[in-house]
């Protein structure tokens, strides 16, 4: 590989694979990996022209970004060459008046995040690995996260794209207009396509208005229903003010702040579900939205027959609260061996298809132990299934035949990767998945870049 990238040294980075860590060996979830060269372009052009080179030696390449995934995306195969974008890490500009921020791939999302609070705005794509993931691959996977509710997916937040193709050239439509109808939307076919199209390479990234001031309330009940009555009062009290709405069903809360020791639980074990809601406010007079905040958690309350509601007084009291849910990647690594299901499901379906998959546990293994939480505002539902000893097949097909039953999706925000691609394969209507292998052919007829990932080629 030396020989092929020959000439790029001041620009290129190269790791063999004997000396690579397991930093570039594996994403969070540790199922996949292999030891694999790497090489870290400085440069966009960098970047391009090792890609074409590598190209043109038939060599199979793989693009990483933080490595926080947990379907193996940007784990490499054998016999695959890592692409890492973790020296484009520049923020290279911050637009006041167009309220947009265009940064290289490799920024992690704290970093944009702190950028744009330092010009007083907001970049409103929030997720637990904020410190690690990058913005590179929040793109390439369409990250969801805790404000989904308000703000969307990733998606919704990029305005241009500079992309490296598998065969090396650049397209690059770093548009800053939010209208721009030339011709193909071409950044929604990388945005969400996990690193099987393209690599990004630079974004432009819409921002928001900062909030003035933020509300972290807890809110305990006992069933399911009151949750999903909770989120209609809240849309209709809050409306735009409603940032994220996040819920921790008992098992997870137990196992995270009294077995882990993480966060603390608010409620001391008294309530079934832990909601965590995110209100920002823009008002000029804070103690307005202070007033109006109050009153409606107090008709919340009375609605619900529940006293259990706690307004984080400080910082550091809401960072205690997001602190437990969090530790999802924590709960997941101490739990044991695991599957983890990242799922949509209807919410209007949630009461009916949740006790069917519990009862087809039980079933399978009345000690199979699980812990459930997610973003459910916008029904992704996150599940983790410890499965020591239990049949992990089985339990894989229970839980994604009753999501697809109940019209959701196996994947809200985590992708397919290497992890569902069979599933997705088996699940998925043949004409649906020809269509997204047109698209794959047409960019990658070699099927160089991300192999596998997704679907196979036949």
């Amino acid at each position: 590989m030396l020989r092929i990238l020959a000439g790029l040294s001041d620009n290129i980075s190269i790791l063999d694979s004997a000396t690579a860590g397991p930093r570039y060996q594996e994403d969070w979830s540790g199922a996949f990996g292999a030891r694999s060269p790497v090489v870290r372009p400085r440069t966009v052009a960098a970047l391009a022209e090792a890609v074409r080179r590598l190209h043109e030696a038939g060599m199979r390449m793989v693009a990483q970004g933080g490595m926080s995934g947990l379907v193996g995306g940007g784990a490499p195969m054998q016999d695959e060459v890592v692409i890492s974008l973790e020296l484009l890490n520049r923020i290279e500009a911050c637009d006041l008046y167009g309220a947009t921020m265009t940064v290289q791939a490799g920024a992690t999302l704290q970093a944009v995040q702190e950028e744009a609070e330092r010009h007083g705005l907001f970049y409103p794509v929030d997720l637990g690995s904020r410190g690690s993931c990058t913005v590179g691959g929040n793109i390439a996977t369409n990250a969801g996260g805790n404000r989904v509710l308000q703000y969307g997916m990733t998606r919704a937040s990029v305005l241009g794209l500079e992309v490296v193709l598998p065969d090396g050239r650049l397209v690059s439509r770093m548009g800053r207009v939010a209208k721009d109808n030339a011709g193909y939307d071409l950044k929604q076919l990388f945005i969400g396509s996990e690193g099987t199209l393209g690599i990004v390479a630079r974004a432009v990234l819409k921002l928001q208005p900062l909030p003035r001031q933020r509300f972290t309330v807890a809110l305990g009940v006992e069933e399911l229903d009151q949750v999903l009555r909770a989120l209609a009062a809240c849309r209709g009290q809050f409306g735009p003010m409603l940032t994220s709405f996040e819920v921790m069903w008992r098992d997870f809360v137990d196992f995270v702040a009294r077995e882990l020791g993480i966060g603390r639980d608010p409620f001391g074990g008294r309530c079934g579900y832990v909601v965590l809601l995110e209100l920002s406010c823009y008002d000029r007079q804070p103690e307005r939205d202070e007033a109006r905040v109050m009153d409606a958690l107090e008709d919340l309350s009375a609605s619900l027959s529940t006293q259990h509601v706690v307004i984080a007084k400080s910082l550091s009291e809401a960072a205690e609260l997001w602190r437990m849910r969090d530790a999802s990647g924590e709960a997941a690594r101490h739990l044991g061996p695991y599957l983890s299901f990242d799922v949509s499901i209807p919410t209007s379906e949630l009461q009916d298809c949740l006790p069917r998959i519990y009862a087809g546990l039980d079933a399978i293994d009345p000690a199979m132990r699980r812990l459930t939480y997610g973003h459910l505002g916008d029904g992704n539902v996150h599940l983790l299934v410890g499965c020591q000893g239990s049949p992990a097949d089985g339990v894989e097909n229970l839980v994604y035949r009753e999501v697809m039953r109940s019209g959701g999706s196996i994947s809200a925000e985590h992708g397919i990767g290497l992890e569902k691609s069979q599933s997705f394969q088996r699940l998925y209507p043949a004409a649906e998945l020809d269509a997204m292998r047109r698209v794959k052919r047409a960019f990658d007829p070699g099927a160089l870049l991300g192999r596998d990932r997704i679907f196979g080629l036949p």
